[in-house]
């Protein structure tokens, strides 16, 4: 069927949008912090909105980077206690773990609407920024993890293998994430 091929750019754009939001945000952060620095040293003064733009940068880029880290299962696990279990054992715990991980993800992620609605009375003191701008990073990274806690959940049902370490698995799926 013609057209339904993705191009190998919205291919990249698609497969690390997270990574591409949290790069973006992490450059405005660092720019902004850096400017302000020399200015402050070269010429005695400051650009007012610094530290406003760096706390949205630092806030995009950390609730960017973690959906991105969730999705790829590169975030810190304790697998040691799942090692010393039978096979059986291992993968009925992770669907459990994964199941709970849906629950828990969806219940932050309604928690940060509740933060990132009541965002629209506050705003930022130099900018003006609704703080719902702020707010809505961690209800989008939540919602993100969510959805892959889904997919993992999914995944752990097709494949009844034992949890354990799998590097052809590892391979597979840092191919289409790695930079």
């Amino acid at each position: 069927m013609p057209g339904t091929t993705k191009t190998p750019l919205l291919k990249i754009v698609v497969g690390k949008a997270e990574l591409i939001v949290a790069g973006i945000a992490f450059v405005l952060m660092l720019s902004v912090i850096v400017l302000n620095v020399f200015l402050r040293y070269l010429f005695s003064t400051s650009v007012l909105s610094a530290e406003e733009l760096a706390y949205l940068g630092f806030t995009w880029s950390t609730f960017a980077a973690v959906a991105w880290l969730y999705r790829v299962k590169a975030l810190i696990a304790v697998d040691v206690f799942f090692a010393i279990l039978p096979d059986g054992v291992q993968r009925v715990l992770s669907i459990i773990v994964n199941f709970s991980l849906i629950g828990a993800n969806l219940w932050f992620c309604w928690l940060s609407w509740v933060l990132a609605s009541g965002g629209w009375i506050r705003k930022t003191p130099v900018l003006e920024i609704p703080y719902f701008w702020v707010n809505l990073a961690p209800f989008l990274a939540f919602a993100l993890m969510a959805f892959y806690s889904a997919l993992h959940f999914i995944d752990g049902l097709r494949h009844p293998g034992p949890y354990g370490h799998d590097a052809s698995h590892d391979a597979e799926l840092y191919k289409e994430t790695a930079l």
